[in-house]
């Protein structure tokens, strides 16, 4: 289990999901609206997966329901004009909801992103725990992952936190890079001749060693933070 996004461990909450679809349309709009796939919907539902508390946040503001209703079954439903406020701000004092694009950065050959514009998802991520890694809401952005270079440590269609304020590359980390149109993710590495490495963590990849003039060419999205994985 990821430690950075702890699932909640509720009982039930397929039921309350079921029971609050048909306010906005049936579950597959639900999803929709919540920055799911149906299928990751269909197994919270089922049991088969349990939700993460991002996701639980998401559900219920999609379906404009108590959030804590939601999680654990407990109060109302639906809240008032008062009671919903003061949820929403409590929630707002303890997470901070990081917006995600519809961007898919390479971790294989290059894939054309699409543009940044407007953020299809958003995921929340306590402030605590955002200041103690020294992270600020205002640089983060989450996009997808595509291809399997950067196996294990990245994995196809993971989601990936880019600090867009860390541009300086830095021996051992994994960034985001932008190149010819394409978006790509890799490992660093600073050679004596100043010339960098370009490193992919599935060694049947071979390693790319880019010039000094050559970098000057790319543009560093930012410095990879966060990888959201299923275990």
């Amino acid at each position: 289990m990821n430690k950075n996004s702890v699932p909640l461990l509720t009982a039930g909450i397929g039921t309350r999901i079921s029971e609050v679809s048909p306010r906005v349309g049936g579950k597959k709009e639900l999803a929709k609206m919540a920055g799911l796939s149906e299928s990751q919907l269909h197994r919270i539902v089922s049991g088969d997966s349990v939700a993460k508390i991002e996701t639980i946040v998401a559900i219920a503001k999609a379906a404009n329901v108590s959030l804590q209703w939601l999680a654990t079954g407990e109060g109302r439903m639906v809240l008032g004009d008062d009671q919903a406020g003061s949820e929403a701000s409590e929630l707002e004092e303890e997470f901070a909801l990081v917006p995600g694009y519809n961007v898919q950065v390479s971790a294989g050959h290059g894939a054309l992103p699409d543009a940044f514009e407007k953020p299809t998802r958003k995921l929340a991520f306590r402030h605590k725990w955002l200041r103690f890694r020294g992270l600020r809401v205002k640089d983060l952005v989450l996009v997808f992952a595509k291809g399997d270079s950067m196996e294990p440590t990245i994995s196809d269609n993971n989601t990936l936190m880019v600090d867009t304020s860390q541009r300086d590359l830095q021996d051992g980390n994994i960034y985001v890079i932008r190149t010819d149109g394409h978006l790509i993710v890799k490992r660093v590495q600073q050679l004596l001749n100043r010339n960098v490495l370009f490193i992919s963590d599935n060694k049947s990849y071979e390693k790319m060693e880019i010039t000094q003039a050559e970098l000057a060419s790319l543009d560093i999205i930012g410095k990879v933070v966060w990888i959201g994985k299923d275990m």
